[in-house]
Parts: structure tokens; C-alpha cells; sequence
């Protein structure tokens, strides 16, 4: 055996060495708090799939020496009057890993915000109008969120309204976020026309989560958000 073979075949042993002493396995944490075994998580995703398309959510990943717990929610997509599988949040999730166009959108000295605007903090966005019933309804826990992480998040909500509207109904029932208006161009440019729509966003200004009404989701929110201030 020349020396070559000889070397070729030492970092091969060392590698499968390396691959059976440090390879990380996949776990999967549930909402009641239960961990799977990457086989138990596959045929929950089977069985969901029995009633229509799976959509599956990493919320959270925590990498350990040997392992990967990776806290997921899984959902079934809508279906349409006739049948087929319709996804009302598709056009915000294309946008998934890539930065918001904040600087589309004007503040409320009628000026461009700045591509960098976003950067340094996580961000939670709102789309909605005030005679959403869906937006309406999940003020309360907006609120919450707001209270519970200040300032150390971006709160932001977006409407297609004019600013009296807004403040009209602000006037009635407060939402504490920053509030942009008059957005109607920005938003059609988007093609967001699902109401309400909300997005969470990294610190660098990407687009991380994308969700409708989430009056049910307090908990994952947070989870998310939590997060994000981490790394």
C-alpha cells in the first residue's frame, strides 16, 4: 500500500470515527410539551396528512452536543369551493429569508423609510384595517406583546387607510404599535390582500414567520420572539 492509500484511508476511519461519536439527533418538541424520536415525528406528519396538505413550522432549534430539538407546529392547508388547497398567505411567504421592504413604505412625516430602518431588533408586523373583525379581535393580544417585550421588538402596524380612519378608531380601541398609513400602493405592490396578515422578522430585517389572526398563538409567538433576541 503506497502512502497516499495509506493517508486516504486513515481520514476515512477518522471520519467515520467522528461521524458515529458526534452525529446529532433530530428531536421534535410538540405543543403539549412532548418530544418525538425523528420515526415518532414522521408518522404524526403522516397521520395529519390524512386530512389534507401538511404544512410543517420550525419554531425554535436548539443544537446540542448530540442532538437537534427543533419545536414545530403542524397545520392543514385551506381548501377552496372546489376542493383544491389554497394557501391565503402565499404571496408573504415567498418573501421567507429574504428582507422586507420597509423603505417601500413612508412614516408618518409622509418620509421613506430607510433599508436599514428594521436592523438591530426582531420585528412584528400587522396588516390590517379597522373594520377587520379577524383584526379587530386580536388587538388584545397585540397589546400583550407589546407590554411584555417594549422596546426591544419593533412593533409595526400597516393599513391601506388614511390616518384620520386609523385615529378615529385608535380613538376607541388603542393598538400601541407604531402605525403606518395610506399604504395602499405598497401593499397592492406586495400582493398582501388577506386580512390580517402579521410577520415576524429576524434582526437583520428578514422575514422569518409568516401568520393570519393569532389570537391562538400567543405562546408561539413569544416563543418565536424569545428567540430572536437570543441570537
Amino acid at each position: 500500500m503506497n502512502m497516499n492509500s495509506l493517508k486516504f484511508l486513515l481520514t476515512t476511519l477518522l471520519v467515520l470515527i467522528y461521524s458515529k461519536n458526534f452525529a446529532q439527533t433530530n428531536y421534535y418538541k410538540m405543543k403539549n410539551g412532548k418530544i418525538l424520536t425523528e420515526e415518532q415525528y414522521s408518522t404524526v406528519k403522516q397521520n395529519a396528512s390524512k386530512n389534507g396538505k401538511v404544512e410543517e413550522i420550525i419554531l425554535k432549534r436548539e443544537i446540542k452536543k448530540d442532538s437537534i430539538i427543533n419545536t414545530t407546529r403542524i397545520t392543514i392547508l385551506m381548501r377552496d369551493d372546489k376542493n383544491n388547497y389554497f394557501d391565503p398567505y402565499s404571496e408573504p411567504k415567498k418573501l421567507i429569508g429574504k428582507h422586507f421592504p420597509i423603505e417601500n413604505f413612508k412614516n408618518s412625516k409622509q418620509k421613506q423609510f430607510s433599508k436599514n430602518y428594521l436592523k438591530g431588533k426582531p420585528t412584528f408586523i400587522n396588516f390590517w384595517f379597522t373594520r377587520c373583525l379577524p383584526c379587530i379581535e386580536e388587538i388584545p393580544m397585540m397589546n400583550n406583546l407589546k407590554e411584555k417585550y417594549g422596546d426591544k421588538v419593533n412593533f409595526i402596524a400597516i393599513t391601506y387607510e388614511n390616518k384620520k380612519s386609523v385615529d378615529d378608531f385608535l380613538k376607541k380601541k388603542n393598538i400601541n404599535f407604531q402605525h403606518i398609513t395610506n399604504s395602499k400602493k405598497e401593499i397592492d405592490n406586495l400582493k398582501y390582500s388577506s386580512y390580517p396578515t402579521n410577520l415576524i422578522l429576524d434582526k437583520n430585517g428578514n422575514l422569518k414567520y409568516v401568520y393570519g389572526e393569532i389570537s391562538d398563538f400567543q405562546d408561539d409567538i413569544e416563543l418565536i420572539l424569545d428567540n430572536l433576541l437570543e441570537i
